[in-house]
């Protein structure tokens, strides 16, 4: 069985049950969220990859008062193609035709939905599309690294792509304004945390007893509590207030995903000169995970983030 079937495989109805309970950002129980995508990072970041998309997707759904299509797996596709943008037209019956290009569409070919981001105008507009439809084509990978490889995220085109009015959710650029953008923008890092975790739970299972390694092992463990800790406060200040300012919730999930990815680098570069070349050439999963992480954490815009965070 090949990598993306035994994703597919590890995806599954019983996974998906648990991502379908998870709870909603700002509902009152917005850390254990946070605790449940950690732990699936920990298990599987490929998985992890999935599972947020398509919580987060869920989240935007309840967020804009929809129910989501029946038993369908989700994406949020809204990473802008500087090829061909998706752009949305309204047709003559006030429907709407999409026409362009989405770049990372994670887990693509096995997607059966997925939030699309369009430009009407001056405007970001967002859809509920389905993708077994007419004109939603999956492009052939032009992935380099092995790295998420299995979770076949894609281009997608959309050629004359009709969609009802009823699957607008909200109007002009809803879904970047409102509060909820950025509690679930903490959601990756609470992947990121659990791959970093995955990492410090394989070098604690080796039990050297050398000074060098138990410094690394525990600053590593120092770390991994860190960010179990700081998701926690996080998903605190959410419930506290889930409709605060964006200008709020901007600021402390740009502070979350700037220590978690530090943190996470550090958890990087830390494992290998703790346990040198064992894990990462004899062990699959610490491989894999190291690997997934190294990638999954550039998801973090870095300096250009940072500069925003200041008032």
């Amino acid at each position: 069985m090949n990598a993306v079937l035994q994703l597919e495989a590890r995806i599954g109805r019983a996974n998906r049950m648990v991502w379908d309970q998870l709870p909603l950002p700002g509902r009152g129980h917005t850390a254990a969220r946070h605790q449940a995508l950690l732990e699936i990072g920990r298990r599987d970041l490929s998985l992890a990859r999935i599972a947020e998309g398509h919580a987060d997707a869920l989240a935007i759904l309840a967020e804009a008062g929809r129910v989501p299509r029946a038993d369908a797996l989700y994406g949020v596709w809204a990473s802008e193609s500087t090829r061909a943008p998706v752009i949305a037209e309204r047709t003559a019956d006030d429907e709407w035709r999409l026409e362009g290009l989405k770049q990372y569409c994670s887990g693509a070919p096995f997607a059966s939905a997925a939030l699309v981001t369009a430009r009407a105008e001056d405007a970001v507009l967002l859809f509920d599309v389905a993708l077994d439809q007419p004109g939603v084509s999956v492009e052939d990978s032009t992935w380099a690294t092995p790295a998420f490889a299995d979770t076949q995220t894609r281009p997608v085109s959309f050629t004359q792509v009709r969609v009802n009015r009823n699957r607008l959710l909200g109007d002009e650029n809803w879904y970047l304004t409102r509060p909820g953008f950025w509690h679930g923008a903490i959601g990756p890092a609470a992947c990121w945390a659990g791959g970093a975790s995955s990492l410090v739970d394989a070098a604690t299972t080796l039990n050297r007893r050398d000074a060098h390694f138990r410094a690394h092992l525990g600053a590593m463990q120092a770390m991994s509590w860190g960010m179990t800790t700081l998701l926690e406060k996080a998903g605190a200040e959410i419930d506290a207030d889930p409709s605060d300012t964006l200008q709020q919730a901007r600021r402390r999930a740009l502070k979350v995903r700037h220590l978690i990815e530090r943190w996470c680098a550090d958890i990087l570069d830390r494992f290998g000169r703790a346990t040198g070349p064992q894990l990462l050439a004899y062990d699959p999963h610490s491989a894999r995970q190291h690997m997934a992480l190294t990638l999954y954490i550039r998801q973090c815009h870095a300096e250009r983030d940072l500069e925003t965070i200041p008032p």
